[in-house]
């Protein structure tokens, strides 16, 4: 008896092993899906197994309905699409009411990325929040386009830039480099751009040491990141800033119909866009409605 319980132990644990392993190899595995219906279309969302704090709030939230009737309050065609404000609420203010008490820590994992049909929760930005700790209602979905390398690296430098002037302000004001900062502002008011943009990858290098020894790190796309988004389009610039907890599985054709819709000021679209309500669905469900679908 001594010996079986035993071996029943050992084979919880094994499973339980064998059950992270999974997750820590396959963080965007899924086995939990949402519906979410709008006046502008229908689509299922998977939540992937590698963010269990940020599924676990996303499905809390839709068991209590609390997307029921809330907005698609901005539309960036290629870019973020955000959900979940309620009617006649502001962004800053929902925000701000809710940190830092009302926020998930964040959850990055280098492939869960913001590819074309992703879904993140949104937060306040960083100057405010270094944590990096999301909101625990507003999220996201993103749309985008496939991107050759050239506008990959460009995306980079846009990510790096304000790191990296940072650190080159600084070097400036040291003693013995003040010729740098004349020479920049001399070539910037020529309209000299080649000079200024050789001289400044010069400074940027300077400083790199510098920033690696600050334990600071640069972004840089791995070959991953390259693949999908060359492949699948996306918003790689917020990669490492948004936690990704899932993706569309079906009806990403809603990307396009939101990407579509004519918008005013701060991307508000010019008429409402409803999320009419959502529901959880199990894996065996999910099959159900794609399979009627295909």
């Amino acid at each position: 008896m001594f010996k079986r319980k035993n071996n029943l132990l050992a084979a919880f644990f094994l499973m339980i092993f064998v059950s992270s392993c999974t997750i820590f190899n396959n963080p965007a595995k899924i086995n939990k899906f949402v519906e979410i219906k709008t006046n502008h279309g229908d689509f299922i969302l998977g939540l992937y197994e590698g963010t269990p704090l940020h599924r676990d709030n996303f499905l809390k939230n839709c068991h209590n309905m609390q997307y029921d009737s809330t907005l698609i309050y901005s539309v960036m065609p290629n870019g973020m699409h955000k959900i979940g404000l309620p009617v006649n609420e502001k962004e800053d203010d929902l925000l701000f009411d809710s940190f830092p008490d009302n926020t998930i820590n964040p959850e990055f994992n280098p492939k869960l990325i913001n590819k074309t049909g992703a879904v993140g929760m949104y937060r306040i930005n960083n100057d405010k929040n270094p944590e990096q700790v999301s909101d625990n209602i507003l999220f996201y979905i993103i749309d985008g386009i496939p991107a050759n390398q050239k506008l990959l690296r460009t995306l980079e430098a846009k990510r790096n830039a304000p790191l990296i002037a940072d650190y080159i302000s600084t070097f400036l004001k040291e003693p013995g480099h003040k010729h740098f900062e004349d020479s920049l502002n001399q070539y910037k008011t020529n309209r000299n751009n080649d000079k200024f943009t050789q001289l400044y990858v010069q400074l940027t290098d300077s400083v790199k040491p510098r920033i690696k020894a600050d334990g600071k790190s640069l972004f840089v796309l791995d070959k991953f990141q390259i693949d999908k988004y060359t492949n699948l389009g996306g918003v790689p610039i917020y990669d490492g800033q948004y936690t990704v907890f899932g993706e569309i599985v079906l009806g990403k054709e809603i990307l396009k119909s939101l990407s579509n819709t004519r918008i005013g000021l701060f991307n508000k679209p010019k008429t409402n866009i409803y999320v009419l309500s959502t529901q959880i669905l199990t894996k065996k469900e999910y099959k159900k409605r794609k399979k009627n679908i295909d």
